[in-house]
């Protein structure tokens, strides 16, 4: 994602209390936060914006239950079976008294504008980073660490519309990560990775952008797969062409189907960006908001340098060249804050970086700066062992830079502090 253009200030929307269902259930409502959710099974209709959320919990001793809803209107709540579950509505949140480890909800969605859940006018969804509640019942305000699987059943789609969205994801994946878009979509089929991976393009109107965007796309991937480790996200992955409308432009991590900005499309960078996030960002979770750098710092590298490796030099240096602008604005503008706060859970992600590119573009320079010293294949190889280690779990940035001293022999700590624990854009480039 490129957050410096689409970060907007939350508004939350604290629904209305539901009564409780006094004769449901053998559990009272009460919260819990810590109740883990392995699998996300959602059945969605855009005519009637009825939906059924089935969420399955890992086991445990509580009897309890807690799930971001947004603005959400909560019709029932059962078990497996359909029967019901005593629950509470307050502030946004559901609480459920459950047995069991099956939560069956079935609600009704509003339509949002401005990235804050599922939109009409397009017919898109954008829950990044913690929305997710406007649309299914979730957690990820309090906690970006948790992962879940998917299914997505979609209906109510235009006969002469398109629909992108991946009917399965089979690893555990962020919240935020499932989406789709509804459109006058084409269809471009790039070719195959050596693994077997099928990379398309959605586009709309004609292919100029798309093509021009994804030259080389494959080869990108492909050198992910080779380099990083497997894809966690199945055998068919692509670019969506989105109308997030005027002044909106970068891309979104939605693997497999990610979704790019209309604008955008020809942009190779951003292609390569949104390709790498399903080993950072999605294929390794945050820890933490705090580690956002490990996310977003990590693929403005590996965006750069992968298109240097599989398409050329001259096209590295370009992008280097537009990091270097963007470094030079930070510094313009005070430093542009610090890319890695010393903290974990204490921080709201939009409030610390809204419209930041310190994250982006500091941690990108720290990446440059770690790879003159260990060299740039020894820093592809940590970088693998770490997304091999860490694959479809969450971990932190500090578990990254400890991969990085175990593989390479070279303490990176002190190039951390002046990249990405300070508020000023260095005065030298590089680690020294």
């Amino acid at each position: 994602m490129r957050a410096r253009i689409l970060l907007l200030v939350p508004t939350l929307i604290a629904c209305g209390s539901s009564p409780d269902a006094p004769d449901a259930g053998p559990a009272e409502p009460a919260e819990d936060w810590d109740r883990d959710v392995t699998d996300t099974d959602l059945a969605i209709d855009l005519t009637t914006r009825e939906a059924t959320a089935t969420i399955t919990l890992a086991a445990s001793d509580s009897t309890a239950a807690s799930f971001e809803i947004g603005d959400l209107d909560i019709h029932a709540v059962t078990d497996a079976e359909g029967e019901p579950l005593r629950y509470d509505v307050h502030d946004a949140q559901l609480d459920v008294g459950v047995a069991g480890t099956t939560v069956v909800v079935s609600y009704a969605f509003q339509w949002h504008d401005g990235f804050e859940g599922a939109d009409d006018n397009p017919t898109l969804t954008l829950t990044w980073p913690y929305y997710c509640g406007n649309l299914f019942p979730c957690k990820t305000r309090q906690n970006p660490a948790d992962g879940t699987r998917f299914t997505l059943a979609l209906a109510g789609v235009p006969d002469t519309k398109v629909a992108v969205y991946p009917a399965e994801i089979a690893a555990p994946a962020p919240a935020y990560m499932i989406a789709w878009s509804v459109d006058d979509y084409l269809e471009l089929d790039l070719g195959e990775t050596a693994a077997g991976t099928s990379v398309k393009v959605w586009y709309l109107g004609t292919p100029t952008a798309a093509q021009a965007g994804t030259t080389n796309l494959v080869a990108a991937f492909e050198w992910m797969e080779q380099h990083l480790g497997e894809y966690a996200f199945g055998d068919e992955v692509g670019a969506v062409a989105t109308r997030w409308g005027l002044g909106a432009y970068g891309g979104m991590e939605h693997h497999p189907y990610w979704h790019v900005s209309s604008g955008a499309m020809d942009s190779e960078e951003v292609m390569a960006h949104e390709a790498a996030h399903g080993w950072f960002g999605d294929g390794v979770r945050l820890r933490c908001w705090e580690d956002f750098v490990m996310s977003e710092g990590t693929v403005t590298y590996l965006a750069a340098h992968v298109l240097g490796e599989v398409g050329s030099q001259a096209l590295e240096d370009q992008i280097w060249t537009e990091y270097q602008a963007r470094l030079d604005d930070l510094a313009g503008s005070g430093g542009g804050g610090i890319a890695w706060p010393d903290s974990c859970g204490e921080v709201d992600i939009l409030t610390l970086f809204n419209a930041s590119d310190a994250p982006y573009i500091k941690g990108a320079y720290f990446y440059r700066a770690v790879a003159e010293q260990v060299g740039e294949a020894e820093l592809d190889d940590a970088l693998g062992v770490f997304y091999t280690a860490s694959a479809t779990e969450a971990a932190g940035m500090q578990d990254l830079l400890d991969t990085i001293e175990a593989e390479t022999g070279w303490d990176p700590t002190a190039c951390a502090e002046k990249w990405l624990r300070t508020n000023a854009v260095p005065a030298e480039l590089g680690c020294s």
